[in-house]
């Protein structure tokens, strides 16, 4: 088996961290950053496991019944479309394997990203066998989690196939809460760079037993060393899958054969056939690209500057919550005595999007997160939207917190 080439990659900051391990999975070569036009070399022949910046991704656990797992892929974006703040059709979901009390881990991650980042590594030549979230590639053991921090994020993981990511400063905040709300560890192994004088100053009111670990120059040097569950859960399935890197080979001979045909079928037409055919072409393209366009924007009345609009759209995607905001610790401070007075109602996740707070909410009946919402909303700091389910013996809570005034 030939040496992998392990990618870390930050679709926001646009650079890759990479290294070499052998099947055993020992570190070949020393971490290195670089960017696409460099690494082409470096990558020949091999194939590569990304690792994607868990801020572009959800992660989350479904419970589906049933064993088929085409039905499974068909049932798992109804079961997530009210935790998603995107259109369902806009995003790809990747499966896991069921685990023992018959969860499924699935990752969601946005078509046109997933899309952009494979084009990039295609241009420069880089075969990708497995992409998954940088989450899944930190260790983890019963009883025992696994965080990491750097300059600017941390990456909880709680489970084989399920973690948590937030910005670097509300740690403190969002440790305490995960604690509370699910199976306390007996441990918690603790990353950070060597260097990082103010690592400790995050987890110092946490009163579980810690193993602390560094790293020298960036975390690529502990998910190398543990990738298992990262490529037990790859986001390439379905239309995604990688094919075969012998059909890569013989694209270029296709590429010329195609460019034969195309000379030969020019020379045995007429201008005014060869017009026509180029006119209808035109046509059945700008008819297919206006309908993507629609479908990405659904709202849509115009296809003027389509190209422009859409690199516009996805610049603010891509930079959407990257910032660290003030205002998500406000919000928290606001809603916490509302919470702490009932405690039948569980925070199962929570997101902080630029302007408001969505929490995933679990209770034992609908009257206790209808308590919630009434002391939420007794609140004016806060503007209050819930949906409620019922699922089973479960009821689920849909919670958005917006400061107001």
């Amino acid at each position: 088996m030939a040496d992998t080439l392990v990618i870390y990659y930050s679709p926001q900051q646009q650079h890759i961290y990479w290294t070499h391990i052998n099947e055993q999975g020992e570190i070949l070569s020393q971490p290195e950053r670089s960017d696409f036009n460099n690494i082409s070399t470096i990558a020949k022949g091999k194939h590569a496991t990304v690792l994607i910046d868990s801020a572009c991704i959800n992660i989350e656990t479904v419970n589906i019944p049933g064993q088929n797992k085409q039905r499974q892929a068909q049932a798992v974006p109804f079961a997530l479309e009210e935790q998603l703040a995107t259109d369902i059709d806009d995003m790809h979901f990747a499966l896991g394997k069921k685990t023992s009390d018959q969860l499924i881990p699935v990752i969601s991650i946005d078509r046109s990203l997933l899309e952009d980042s494979l084009q990039k590594f295609s241009e420069a030549g880089i075969f990708v066998s497995v992409l998954s979230a940088d989450i899944l590639a930190l260790p983890f053991t019963e009883n025992n989690w696994s965080i990491l921090v750097d300059e600017n994020s941390c990456i909880i993981k709680t489970d084989h196939g399920n973690g948590y990511y937030c910005d670097r400063d509300n740690l403190s905040v969002i440790l305490p809460t995960l604690l509370n709300e699910k199976d306390t560890p007996e441990s918690i192994t603790y990353f950070h760079k060597e260097d990082d004088s103010h690592a400790a100053d995050l987890i110092a009111n946490i009163d579980i037993t810690l193993s602390i670990k560094t790293y020298q120059s960036h975390a690529i040097e502990v998910f190398s060393k543990n990738l298992i569950d990262a490529q037990q859960l790859n986001i390439l399935q379905g239309e995604y899958t990688p094919k075969r890197q012998s059909n890569l080979a013989l694209k270029p001979w296709k590429s010329v054969a195609a460019l034969f045909i195309t000379l030969l079928f020019v020379q045995m037409i007429s201008a005014g056939i060869e017009s026509q055919q180029l006119e209808e072409k035109n046509q059945l393209l700008t008819s297919q690209i206006e309908k993507q366009f629609k479908r990405a924007n659904p709202t849509a009345r115009k296809f003027n500057n389509m190209r422009k609009r859409m690199e516009r759209k996805l610049k603010q995607l891509s930079n959407g919550g990257s910032e660290t905001s003030p205002l998500f610790l406000q919000i928290l401070s606001d809603a916490a005595p509302a919470f702490s007075k009932n405690k039948k109602v569980n925070i199962r996740g929570i997101i902080f999007r630029s302007q408001y707070v969505d929490m995933d909410l679990q209770a034992e009946s609908l009257q206790s997160l209808e308590k919630i919402k009434n002391l939420l909303s007794a609140n004016r700091k806060l503007k209050v939207v819930m949906s409620t389910s019922v699922e089973k013996n479960k009821t689920r809570g849909r919670l958005r917190l917006e400061a107001q005034g």
